[in-house]
């Protein structure tokens, strides 16, 4: 299922990619710092195309197939949100901040094989509906950029591949400065079946004391086979030196699922650092811990790692690589050392 949807989705791509060069008369959240934000574009003098070389008009070409992807994503999702609201009162005076983002991974954990595959991840704004609804789809393995989500395949075997789709209308309760409230409902693939789920989130954030400052979140998902999941996560930073791009930051999470006993505890420290608006740089350390002995656990300390993170925006506005090298020492590869690294690229449509 999921492999279908994923064809779907890159063909749309495509389609916002191309069609507009077929229809010429078509209308043209690291905490903190964000490794995964993207870089607003930058103005580019356009140079007449008899000065430019056939590298030159390549880019050019490439440039102005993304530029046009944008637009008409942007007006795509201007359409499906005139379904919700009188898109035709105000249109110009509403800002669209839907995106799509696309991820190609060669990644390689400690002690296991590498895995080289492409993910997809579409975030629909709907303005007209006083923004209290987004669209969701997402074959990233985790709907979250917290740190310590990416280490939840160490702590759980298996868990990697068990919910690597989803589709879902998320609609916002609450929005304030010191937290929110939002549900979700959808479907997603799940312990190898397409099931239907839902999901109630809650947050809350504010100033704990000087420089530092704390948040809380709770997801509680339903599914319709697999029962409940219950993530409970705690977030604390501070800025280091009174420098608002470097911060030290502590994440604890906690999970429960039905017919799992105890909980999977996840633990996070590192620190993050902006280097202007195009670089980021992270060091962590990442531990987990089962309170309790499941199938195919045997051990409830999961293991430890050690990894940098580092993110450049190059070449243009809306392209990024990343590079993770890590060092670990898991259960699952009887504590013995072993080095891991990821490489991603990325390319970004509309705004993020």
């Amino acid at each position: 299922m999921h492999k279908c949807l994923l064809v779907v989705s890159y063909g749309l791509l495509v389609l916002l990619a191309f069609g507009q060069l077929v229809h010429s008369n078509d209308q043209t959240d690291l905490v903190g710092i964000q490794l995964a934000q993207a870089v607003e574009p930058e103005s580019v003098e356009e140079l007449p195309t008899s000065r430019l070389g056939v590298f030159g008009q390549a880019v050019d070409y490439v440039d102005v197939a993304q530029r046009q992807a944008s637009d008409r994503f942007g007006n795509f999702m201007g359409q499906v949100d005139g379904f919700f609201g009188d898109a035709g009162s105000n249109e110009d005076a509403v800002s669209n901040r839907s995106w799509a983002r696309i991820r190609l991974d060669a990644n390689k954990p400690g002690g296991e094989d590498i895995d080289v595959g492409p993910s997809f991840k579409l975030r629909a704004v709907l303005p007209q509906t006083e923004r209290r609804f987004k669209l969701l789809f997402s074959t990233e393995d985790n709907d979250s950029e917290l740190a310590g989500e990416n280490f939840e395949s160490a702590l759980a075997p298996g868990s990697r591949d068990d919910q690597n789709a989803s589709l879902a209308i998320r609609f916002i309760r609450t929005a304030r400065d010191t937290g929110g409230l939002s549900f979700d409902l959808g479907i997603r693939q799940r312990d190898s079946e397409v099931q239907y789920f839902t999901l109630v989130k809650s947050t809350f954030k504010g100033q704990m004391a000087r420089l530092w400052f704390a948040s809380a979140s709770n997801n509680y998902y339903y599914f319709s086979k697999s029962g409940f999941e219950n993530k409970l996560a705690f977030d604390f930073r501070r800025p280091l030196f009174s420098k608002d791009d470097f911060f030290f930051r502590s994440n604890t999470q906690f999970n429960w699922r039905k017919r799992q006993k105890g909980s999977i505890i996840g633990q996070t420290l590192g620190f993050y650092m902006q280097f202007g608006p195009r670089k980021s740089f992270a060091l962590e350390a990442l531990a987990g811990y089962h309170t309790a002995l499941n199938t195919g656990v045997s051990d409830r300390f999961r293991g430890h790692e050690f990894r940098i993170r580092w993110r450049h925006n190059i070449w243009r506005p809306w392209f990024f690589y990343e590079v993770w090298p890590a060092v670990s020492w898991f259960a699952s590869n009887d504590y013995e050392k072993a080095y891991g690294a990821l490489v991603r690229l990325e390319v970004v449509i509309g705004q993020q």
